[in-house]
This record gives C-alpha cells, structure tokens and sequence, in this order.
C-alpha cells in the first residue's frame, strides 16, 4: 500500500473513531516533529491480526494508543477489550 493510502486509511479511522483509542478510551494523537514515541500517540491496530491472515482494510482496523496496542499483542481483541473496561 502505497503512503498516501495508507495516510488516508490512517484519516479514515482515525475520524470514524472520534480520535479516541478504542480500548481504554484516552484521547490519542497524531504522529508529528519532534513526538515520536507517547503512550497516548495514535496508532491503527487489527481487530484480526496480519499475522492470523487479517486484511490491511477499514473494517479489520481500529484506532488504539500505542500502549493498548503494544500491549494487546495478539489477544483476542473484544476479550482485549473487555479487561480494558474492567481495569479503574
């Protein structure tokens, strides 16, 4: 996928998702100069991952930080989901 796909990929979810991880919910943003590691930085993650055969495609895509994506791995990505509403 070419980078101007992927940026307009990356905008699609980004603004379907309302900026907002959709794990633990925290306001997330976007990569920029001089801000390249946050745990509140916005990063695409798949619902399937590529690894188990999941598409590059909106529908297998959702916003998360990069903490709840780092650390999701390659959990099932509702039980991810539902530990995450569990946590204070």
């Amino acid at each position: 996928m070419k980078a101007a796909q992927r940026l307009k990929l990356f905008e699609t979810i980004f603004s379907r998702d309302g900026g907002c991880c959709v794990y633990c919910g925290v306001e997330t943003h976007r990569l920029s100069k001089g801000l390249s590691r946050s745990p509140n930085l916005a990063t695409l993650d798949h619902v399937l991952p590529r690894s188990q055969g999941g598409p590059l495609n909106a529908a297998n895509l959702v916003l998360a930080c990069q903490a709840c994506n780092n650390q999701r791995g390659i959990m099932d990505a509702e039980e991810f989901r539902v530990l995450k509403q569990r946590k204070p």
